[in-house]
């Protein structure tokens, strides 16, 4: 089975009708400016900050409020979870900081036929 990537038993990919769509990878080189009143600024290194992942997608029909409902009870397990993307690279341990969902296009009985989503990770270091 093809997937895009898997955090903890979650799984990411067109297979399982839950697919992200862009992906964004914040990483901090650690670096501050302290202010100096009579020259410019000097660059002080103050160590790497933790790693962010923002996953964007959309997802259809019910199979896609389950499946942000799945996001969302492991965001409530308030563990640290392994992420591992498609061709089998280890990229460590990760915390879900956030699931953002908008339905649109709701019928009767609740259902949306169509929502966007957003998935917020942060590296997880406990050195």
């Amino acid at each position: 089975m093809r997937q895009q990537m898997v955090l903890g038993d979650f799984i990411f990919g067109l297979s399982r009708g839950f697919a992200y769509s862009t992906l964004t990878r914040n990483s901090d080189g650690g670096w501050s400016d302290l202010a100096i009143i009579a020259s410019k600024p000097q660059s002080r290194q103050n160590g790497q900050k933790l790693e962010k992942l923002t996953f964007n997608g959309t997802a259809m029909y019910a199979t896609g409020m389950q499946r942000l409902d799945e996001l969302r009870a492991l965001q409530n397990a308030r563990a640290p979870l392994p992420l591992v993307d498609g061709i089998g690279r280890n990229w460590g341990q990760w915390r879900i900081n956030a699931v953002v969902e908008n339905q649109s296009h709701v019928i009767d009985d609740g259902t949306a036929m169509v929502m966007t989503w957003t998935l917020e990770l942060e590296e997880f270091v406990n050195a």
